[in-house]
């Protein structure tokens, strides 16, 4: 299933930051920041990208669910941003 360009925009955001354990990982809010979206449309987003097994929840930060890029996820992006240059 392809992705598009908001969702890899998540994918890079979380690459960026060096979020690839769920102890190294982002919040729906903290991931807005730097990719924009609305609340809705990025949960949105990001629970598809999860279920793709691109992106995995990690641990809790206070009640906040937190994100970070599975291996998965870093192979799709480096493959498909790699095509595309």
């Amino acid at each position: 299933m392809e992705l598009n360009r908001q969702e890899y925009a998540y994918l890079k955001v979380l690459k960026s930051h060096n979020c690839v354990t769920p102890y190294e990982s982002m919040t729906l809010k903290e991931i807005m920041h730097f990719a924009g979206g609305t609340r809705v449309t990025a949960y949105r987003k990001l629970k598809r990208i999860c279920k793709l097994g691109y992106m995995k929840k990690g641990c809790k930060s206070a009640q906040a669910d937190t994100y970070y890029i599975t291996k998965e996820g870093l192979a799709i992006f480096e493959r498909e941003v790699n095509w595309i240059c």
